[in-house]
């Protein structure tokens, strides 16, 4: 036996363990009148702790163990009778050119700080045709469990006048999203009092070291429940003493930087915020001011520090939201794919760094692109591919599977190798290759060659919602592909199956399911009465 064979065998043998572990864990979570007869709190906690034990044996890495951990009790497990039945999700698209007409789905961020925003002045408005990704429906669950009126129509949100919130003494979930507990935190920490936070399994091994650090400034302080952990759950006490100057630190991230702005806006008082130390602090104050332009909200920016000033804004009932540039780039990208045109009805973030540099990725593999103002527009020329690499600029790490796919799709037109972007720090290699190897080409040299007959997964399991947007369009080099999880899109557009599936002219409207001949009740005389047989009455 090789080495190679020995550890598969140990991998399997690993696997069948990991399953055994899982399906004793879920009966350690029944409730006691299901039979369990157990606390799933307590026996998690003295699982953990078991645990905890048993790897400083084989691991001084405290923080490896923990995440290991963490994994375990996330991990499900399907039966065998499922394994036995599951298939992949098929992606065999239709490879006419593309004619797409539709609005363009709107920005995420600046949808959750409306929100934010609206439920915290406790104001009438309707936030129109947005998306309910999970960052959106989290964050307004998590709203109205501190006193928010917010309810769902289709994909219009109405927010109804409410009192002032109110954190103290609740336990709110945050979902999978980062913002949304700095948005949570940062708006809680205005008024005395403790609030629990938690979340989903990203959460739960999330570092929020630097803003723990940060919280102390405003008079707060969060406690992880479990011990040695840096992410969710946590209890956050404070004590509604918010100072006159708050500096933001280097370290915090530009999603805590962008929820500090906007929950500043809610504290009541005057406050000056010094951005000299933080550089993301320019990105996020472009995010935020036009939003409070449009939503009237007092504020001066002098040099490098943003006063808010705590008058009452002026709220617009209708607020207006850009389109989402990461989700519309990949839209506006299927004509490379499949010819044809893309038109995404709504306002592009114009003359913003990532607005500017998303158009210049779609005309770096040689589309046509034209903004308007109620519009973009994208549509493949006259002239075909070229070799030379696709544009990302500065982009986002989220771009990286969609210039992955662009890469693909010029190395397949031109039948010549070509080079792929860097990689953003922490991007599997593994990942990286077997995308590639799902169009038949060989990851080498930093490039892809097309036509190379190697072997790859028959079921890909995407690592999140942008790779798979991209091996969506991956299958028009190579279909059909395979999708183990094809779920992981309702992070970021809940919709993209129902445009993915009614190309080349999607409608975005959901058909109602036709009813068969079969499927209505056979008719059927029903008499009251012997009268009613038309006998005689006599």
């Amino acid at each position: 036996m090789t080495l190679v064979e020995e550890i598969s065998e140990l991998d399997l043998e690993l696997l069948k363990l990991l399953a055994r572990r899982s399906k004793l864990l879920k009966k350690t979570r029944r409730r006691k009148k299901e039979g369990a007869g157990t606390d799933s709190i307590s026996n998690e906690k003295r699982i953990r702790l078991a645990w905890e034990e048993a790897a400083s044996k084989f691991s001084r890495d405290p923080r490896l163990a923990h995440q290991m951990f963490t994994l375990l009790q996330d991990i499900d497990f399907i039966s065998r009778d499922d394994a036995e039945d599951q298939t992949g999700f098929g992606l065999a698209p239709n490879t006419q050119p593309v004619n797409v007409d539709i609005t363009g789905p709107a920005a995420l961020l600046p949808t959750q700080i409306w929100i934010a925003l609206a439920a915290a002045n406790g104001v009438e408005c309707n936030l129109n045709g947005i998306s309910t990704a999970h960052p959106v429906s989290d964050i307004v669950k998590a709203f109205n469990q501190a006193g928010a009126r917010l309810s769902w129509k289709g994909s219009d949100l109405f927010c109804k006048e409410s009192k002032a919130l109110d954190f103290a003494d609740k336990v709110i979930f945050a979902g999978n999203s980062e913002f949304n507990v700095y948005l949570l935190a940062l708006q809680a920490a205005a008024n005395y009092g403790t609030l629990k936070l938690t979340g989903g399994s990203t959460l739960k091994d999330a570092d929020l070291s630097a803003f723990r650090n940060f919280l102390p400034q405003l008079g707060a302080r969060i406690a992880h429940v479990v011990p040695r952990s840096n992410g969710l759950p946590v209890r956050l006490e404070c004590s509604g003493a918010i100072p006159e100057t708050v500096v933001l630190p280097e370290s915090l991230s530009e999603e805590a930087v962008v929820a500090t702005l906007v929950a500043a806006t809610t504290w009541g008082v005057k406050v000056t915020l010094d951005l000299s130390q933080n550089e993301a602090a320019t990105n996020a104050l472009s995010v935020v001011a036009p939003i409070f332009e449009s939503a009237g909200i007092e504020h001066e920016i002098e040099g490098t520090s943003l006063v808010i000033l705590p008058e009452e804004p002026d709220f617009p009932v209708y607020p207006a939201i850009t389109m989402d540039p990461t989700i519309c780039a990949s839209l506006l990208a299927y004509p490379a794919f499949a010819g044809g045109k893309v038109v995404l009805r709504g306002t592009w973030p114009k003359d913003t760094a990532e607005g500017d540099a998303v158009v210049s990725l779609l005309k770096s593999v040689g589309l046509s692109v034209a903004v308007k103002p109620d519009s973009i527009i994208a549509a493949k020329p006259e002239k075909g591919h070229s070799t030379d690499p696709v544009d990302m600029q500065n982009l986002p790490a989220c771009y990286f599977p969609l210039a992955m796919a662009l890469t693909c799709i010029k190395a397949a037109a031109t039948k010549s190798p070509v080079e792929i972007p860097a990689a953003p720090a922490g991007t599997s290699h593994e990942v990286i290759e077997s995308f590639a190897a799902q169009a038949n080409m060989l990851l080498d040299d930093n490039k892809v060659h097309p036509n190379a007959d190697i072997p790859h997964a028959k079921l890909w399991t995407s690592p999140d919602a942008f790779w798979t947007m991209a091996l969506g369009q991956l299958a028009f080099i190579n279909r059909p592909l395979q999708l183990s999880n094809p779920g992981t899109i309702t992070d970021l557009m809940p919709t993209f199956w129902m445009f993915y599936n009614t190309l080349p002219e999607p409608t975005m409207v959901r058909k109602h399911r036709e009813e068969k001949s079969g499927d209505k009740p056979k008719r059927r005389r029903v008499f009251a009465d012997n009268n009613s047989r038309g006998g005689s009455a006599d």
